[in-house]
């Protein structure tokens, strides 16, 4: 009869076993169906990052390019504000000289005894 509860503890052991076995692979399915799903959220927001970042990109060269307008835009108007700087001081110059002119001729009516009418 020892042989009999030797094959009978034998049994029970491979079936423990088993057991363990069996629930050891249901835990490493479990883990791993949870690691699938973790790199699949982990793929979602990397694809989602990508689309944000080309965004971004356009974006920045949008702007970039609008800055580029922007500061030719500026070179023009400092550009003419020069040119009517200088047209400015021409005619102030003019002016002046008229001015002057004028003094002169009205003096010189003044000076020769003739007073306008």
């Amino acid at each position: 009869m020892d042989i009999e509860r030797t094959m009978q503890f034998i049994l029970e052991q491979q079936a423990r076993h088993e057991a363990r076995h069996e629930a050891a692979v249901q835990k490493h399915d479990e883990e791993m169906a949870e690691l699938r799903a973790a790199a699949a959220k982990h793929d979602e927001q990397l694809a989602k990052n990508a689309e944000q970042v080309a965004k971004n990109t356009a974006d920045i060269a949008t702007l970039t390019d609008l800055v580029g307008r922007l500061a030719q835009a500026e070179i023009r108007i400092v550009e003419r504000a020069q040119g009517q700087e200088a047209r400015l001081a021409s005619l102030e110059t003019k002016m002046t000289q008229f001015l002057e002119r004028m003094d002169r001729f009205i003096q010189g009516l003044e000076g020769n005894g003739s007073r306008p009418r």
